[in-house]
């Protein structure tokens, strides 16, 4: 009798927790984190509900959080990015990767219901000038490889691999059994394997010794999903003095990563959160691009 009354107690008591989380967030207690297909599908749609505020935004598969810094000459934003599974961390075209169009990276991140996006490394010029071994979500659209120049491949399980003055031999033993969802061939690596590169080694890429708008994706650590965007502002007075290569390889440092990968920089750079482009806004030379990286809810209510 003493036993069976515990258990009615206990099971109105556990029936009382779980009417005040229906009442307290419906969501959460309803919803479930669904893994997102390997394709050019849209994410869900996002739920204003779970912005937090200007800065942040989470729900129980994505967390995202905005932050500002100044490093040497330039204003820096950098959303720190978390995610529940791999999927999440997607890539998105203008208009087919095997196409020529181009389009605003704010109509393409708000097209594919992007918690936080920012511009790719622009993967139609790479195609156009034969330095491009391009895979996006899983499909191979070009073989063409981008002879001494830095590699970022995105595996299966959301895991950077920076591989260094890429050749065809190098690729082909590096990837053997390897699941690529993505690749990117702009660069340089920026920290590879939680290593700083010397400043020597930026002199053959993209603009090294100039102040310019920069733009970089990176991951905290193999086998985690924490994830960083940053962009660098310009060289115009208005919002900042630019950065070169060595020095935004130190401010990537700074952040705690062990893979930093350099995106297309200047006119193409766009952090876009909240359905709204954060960096550089006083710049009007904003240029369209054909393609973004961006992530996506995976929470389904």
């Amino acid at each position: 009798m003493v036993n069976g009354l515990v258990r009615h107690t206990l099971s109105m008591a556990l029936a009382l927790v779980a009417a005040l989380l229906m009442l307290v967030s419906p969501a959460l207690a309803e919803g479930q984190i669904v893994p997102l297909p390997i394709d050019d599908t849209p994410g869900p749609v996002v739920n204003e509900a779970f912005y937090i505020d200007e800065a942040h935004y989470e729900d129980p598969s994505i967390q995202v959080s905005i932050e500002k810094h100044h490093w040497v000459k330039s204003d820096c934003y950098v959303a720190r990015i978390k995610i529940a599974d791999p999927s999440q961390l997607r890539t998105a075209s203008a208009y087919g990767f095997d196409r020529k169009q181009v389009a605003a990276v704010l109509d393409m991140a708000n097209r594919m219901n992007a918690v936080v996006a920012v511009n790719g490394d622009y993967c139609y010029y790479q195609l156009t000038t034969s330095t491009c071994y391009l895979v996006r979500q899983g499909v191979l659209y070009a073989d063409l490889m981008a002879k001494g120049r830095d590699m970022l491949i995105i595996d299966d399980k959301g895991d950077f691999h920076i591989l260094q003055a890429c050749t065809q031999e190098k690729f082909a033993e590096f990837t053997q059994g390897m699941n690529i969802v993505n690749t990117f061939s702009f660069g340089p690596g920026l920290v590879v394997n939680g290593e700083q590169l010397a400043p020597d080694y930026y002199a053959q890429f993209n603009g090294s010794d100039g102040r310019h708008q920069r733009t970089a994706i990176a991951q905290v650590g193999k086998g985690k999903l924490e994830y960083v965007i940053a962009v660098s502002e310009g060289n115009h007075e208005s919002y900042g003095g630019g950065l070169t290569l060595p020095e935004w390889s130190e401010f990537l440092m700074t952040l705690g990563v062990e893979n930093a990968y350099n995106l297309d920089g200047g006119n193409s750079s766009a952090l876009i959160f909240h359905n709204e482009k954060i960096n550089a806004v006083s710049n009007q030379r904003h240029r369209k691009l054909s393609d973004i990286i961006y992530f996506a809810s995976a929470y389904q209510e």
